[in-house]
């Protein structure tokens, strides 16, 4: 899915490993492909992002015999990044408009409930370890409950709910978020952290403008 430009994800740490000359090969699955994490031990890095609520249900289902498979990367050193509403893929349950259950993934104790046709939007600014994160939400659903460590500590917006600073889940490096943007061109430093494990030396690498862009946007969501 590109539902709000997430490719530019994965296109972002392309353009930054050509760069630093790092030989790069990307794996789009199809949501009827056996998934390359299911049967390659090589896949460096995993990213899921969001779709749509119809979508999730049918991913959740493509994504269910493998859920081992998926779980052994939070034992790992291999990176998985998730965004949006596909942090709703792990938790226990996803509880639909008409209160109807959908059994998810279980990596952690929380559950999504949708709510409304009016979609929640906020814009958030968190910590992850010492750096600053920011980005934004366009959600029909709240989680509640816990993960085994938050992916970030809100200073500014919502966390899994409204009545929560608490965003997303980590699980060494393994992690899952309800931000969107896309995440990574708007966070270069969290970004550096990502390149410097897929390849030490590529975190070096950095585009014309991305850093003035970042702060910008940081003192803008900051002064909110």
């Amino acid at each position: 899915n590109n539902l709000y430009g997430d490719t530019s994800n994965l296109a972002y740490l392309v353009k930054k490993l050509a760069l630093a000359e790092v030989e790069v090969e990307v794996i789009n699955t199809s949501l009827f492909d056996k998934p390359a994490f299911a049967c390659r031990d090589d896949v460096d890095l995993l990213y899921i992002g969001p779709c749509t609520e119809r979508k999730q249900e049918a991913e959740l289902e493509a994504l269910t015999p493998y859920r081992d498979a998926l779980y052994s990367r939070t034992e790992s050193d291999r990176i998985t990044l998730c965004t949006g509403n596909a942090f709703e893929l792990f938790g226990e349950k996803i509880v639909r408009h008409d209160a109807t259950e959908l059994p998810a993934l279980s990596f952690w104790g929380t559950y999504a409930k949708r709510f409304s046709r009016l979609r929640f939007n906020d814009s958030c600014v968190g910590s992850f370890d010492e750096i600053s994160v920011v980005g934004f939400k366009n959600q029909l659903s709240h989680s509640y409950g816990e993960t085994p460590a938050p992916f970030l500590s809100l200073s500014v917006g919502s966390g899994l709910n409204p009545e929560s600073s608490l965003e997303g889940a980590r699980i060494n490096r393994f992690f899952a978020t309800y931000l969107l943007g896309p995440l990574l061109p708007l966070n270069p430093l969290f970004s550096a952290e990502l390149l410097k494990t897929l390849s030490p030396g590529a975190e070096q690498v950095t585009l014309p403008f991305e850093l003035d862009a970042y702060n910008k946007r940081l003192i803008a969501i900051q002064a909110k």
